[in-house]
């Protein structure tokens, strides 16, 4: 596997991770149970991409773009879909997560 589709599958384990905690919010702490079970087949999902992409990145930059896109995603689409509003703290945490990201990458 080429190391560019390994990162369109960290991309696409990220989203689907993301999906999956709005769908997991949306399931009330499981007491609407389909949101819950279509969160659990996300995850299951988003693990089985995030194993491809091993195949062509270390586990450290997998798991930091995965885990780092997904906190970063997640916090956007809160405050986009539910009117959380983010103090300037806030945001620069997001932006320290998504440049620690990236300082971890490039020092392979």
């Amino acid at each position: 596997m080429s190391a560019a589709l390994a990162f369109v599958c960290l991309a696409c384990a990220a989203l689907l991770d993301v999906w999956a905690n709005l769908l997991l919010k949306r399931s009330d702490g499981f007491r609407r149970p389909w949101p819950g079970v279509a969160a659990l087949a996300l995850v299951l999902c988003a693990f089985g991409l995030l194993g491809l992409s091993l195949r062509a990145v270390t586990l450290s930059t997998a798991y930091a773009v995965w885990g780092g896109l997904g906190i970063v995603g997640a916090a956007l689409l809160s405050r986009r879909l539910e009117g959380l509003r983010f103090t300037p703290a806030a945001w620069a945490g997001l932006a320290l997560i998504l440049g620690s990201v990236l300082v971890l990458h490039s020092g392979k």
